[in-house]
């Protein structure tokens, strides 16, 4: 139990976006890049089981897969342990010492776990995980992601779902035309608030959003092309606020959880009420 933990507080504390399924309230900050000429063993970690039902959970492999092209532009990994490890470590250097520091790590992996390093690593990367934070690829479209142009402008919002166990979504901006996620196009100010229409529940109060990584004191400037993102909830109200325009107001979606237990019809009848009366 105590290598299995350890295991897992190595892959949270190393790679971006982070699994937020067992998160506190307070989201994590961006990684900051490790060198690589740590001396320890290297070992693979297990992300936490989640049900492949649920909406935001993806396979741990293709998010390696991505992240990885995303970070290493010219080194690929050339097998499943590669592509573990480059997803949990920030590797430094030419494509031909990276290689070289990941032929010598592997050959420590596999003194240390011998005949179960396959299954250790089949294990983690064919595991279902629940990221907060993993942004869409540009055009992807599914009932989860949501783009609302932004009138007179041309970038529009976009929400996407993170973990459903901690009810999270998260917005940012995107060019209107590409899809591309853009960093704060425009002077604005975010603002949740409580529902205009029940004011009394849920958000009791208002309060000024920042995005993820300017809440972790990371600089507007120094955060990376496009990554910038908010985090938010499901069925929070918002509004945008930029000088001289009219307010956007919006309300992040509710996610129905697929390990909600339901009655049976026989044994609840459900009344049909209208939710607002004008």
């Amino acid at each position: 139990m105590k290598a299995k933990a350890t295991r897992q507080s190595n892959l949270k504390a190393s790679r971006q976006p982070y699994d937020g399924s067992k998160r506190t309230q307070k989201p994590r900050a961006q990684p900051k890049t490790s060198t690589s000429g740590s001396s320890t063993v290297p070992s693979p970690c297990v992300p936490l089981t989640m049900p492949t039902t649920a909406s935001g959970a993806v396979l741990y492999r293709d998010f390696c897969v991505q992240h990885v092209k995303e970070r290493y532009r010219d080194v690929k990994p050339r097998n499943d342990w590669e592509l573990l490890r480059m997803t949990e470590v920030s590797f430094k250097g030419t494509p031909e010492e990276i290689y070289a520091i990941l032929d010598k790590q592997y050959q420590s992996f596999l003194n240390s776990f011998g005949e179960e390093c396959e299954w250790m690593i089949a294990k983690s990367l064919n595991q279902y995980i629940e990221p907060t934070g993993l942004k869409p690829q540009p055009k992807e479209n599914n009932k989860y992601i949501h783009i609302c142009p932004i009138p007179d402008t041309k970038y529009s919002i976009r929400l996407f779902p993170g973990s459903i166990s901690a009810a999270e979504y998260c917005l940012d901006f995107v060019d209107s035309a590409s899809g591309e996620p853009v960093n704060s196009p425009f002077e604005f100010e975010l603002w949740g608030i409580p529902d205009p229409d029940a004011p009394w529940l849920g958000i009791p109060i208002t309060m000024q959003l920042r995005s993820m990584e300017q809440s972790h004191g990371i600089k507007q400037a120094d955060i990376l092309p496009g990554h910038e993102k908010f985090l938010l909830r499901d069925g929070q109200t918002c509004v945008l606020i930029r000088p001289g325009k009219p307010k956007v107001r919006f309300t992040v979606p509710v996610r129905k959880h697929p390990d909600t237990p339901q009655a049976r019809a026989e044994d609840e009848i459900v009344l049909k009420l209208p939710k607002v009366i004008e």
